[in-house]
């Protein structure tokens, strides 16, 4: 897709709001949008009263809602209902939207841990951690299944201590890590398991089997990543603050201060989502 496409439907005055992902949704180009990008988290329950009564009363469309209507109650497939959207606003090229679908045969085809795992990628891309965490969790904590490899079972246990250490649960994380490594034996594992306990245990040493030198190498990158957080925007917006401050610039010290504040704010509701 490139080039201006312009919207034909209607612009709603109340958005129809996806909980889990947080995105509040305000037309159907935004719609067809949404489902193109977030395909690896769409379910069965996409497919709503919610929905279909955005697009009927909101969006004022009544002839797609009375077709999803209908394809609600003949109990029809995901694919089936994104493929009638996505037609019928005419958003996405032909092309497009048979890839949309061969991704979703290929889906079905797919292992229910296998569909989970993706979704839960999908969410730890976005950073809505709690939703990966949630995801990672039901495969982690329900039966073993003995067609997927201890490779697979590695890649979660690793990701979902990257859930963790990206909201700043090192110890939860640091358990993770090491349950993917005991798992994969895989090096990236192992070595963001020794970060996570460093992390959550400060200053103390890392007790672990190939200690010493391992250790300096890993303090010294993690005082590096330090040193370069000083170069990111939100540093530099930190000490913006302060210049307003220190210059006795009083409203746009508390301006920025309330412009930060939404942003992490926001970042929240995404993390937690």
């Amino acid at each position: 897709m490139s080039g201006i496409i312009l919207c034909r439907t209607g612009r709603a005055l109340k958005p129809l709001v996806l909980e889990e992902p947080g995105v509040q949704i305000y037309s159907l180009e935004e719609l067809c949008y949404y489902i193109y990008n977030n395909i690896y988290i769409l379910t069965n329950a996409f497919l709503d009263e919610k929905l279909i009564a955005f697009i009927r009363t909101e969006i004022k469309e009544p002839l797609l809602a009375d077709k999803l209507e209908q394809l609600k109650c003949e109990n029809a497939g995901l694919a089936e209902a994104v493929v009638t959207i996505l037609k019928y606003v005419d958003y996405y090229d032909t092309a497009e939207i048979e890839q949309v679908k061969d991704l979703l045969a290929m889906l079905d085809t797919q292992n229910v841990y296998e569909r989970m795992k993706m979704r839960a990628d999908r969410f730890l891309e976005k950073g809505c951690y709690y939703s990966a965490i949630s995801n990672y969790d039901k495969i982690v904590n329900g039966e073993r299944d003995i067609n997927l490899s201890g490779l697979f079972y590695a890649k979660v246990y690793h990701n979902l201590g990257t859930a963790y250490a990206r909201m700043f649960f090192f110890e939860k994380a640091a358990k993770y890590f090491e349950e993917a490594y005991k798992i994969g034996q895989h090096e990236k594992s192992r070595k963001c398991y020794l970060a996570a306990c460093r992390m959550a245990e400060g200053e103390e040493q890392i007790q672990d089997m190939q200690a010493p030198e391992e250790e300096q190498v890993l303090q010294r990158e993690l005082e590096l990543l330090t040193d370069n957080a000083r170069y990111s925007d939100e540093y530099r917006a930190m000490q913006k603050m302060e210049h307003l401050k220190s210059d006795g610039e009083v409203a746009q010290y508390y301006k920025a201060i309330d412009d930060c504040m939404d942003r992490w704010k926001a970042q929240y509701k995404r993390y937690t989502s």
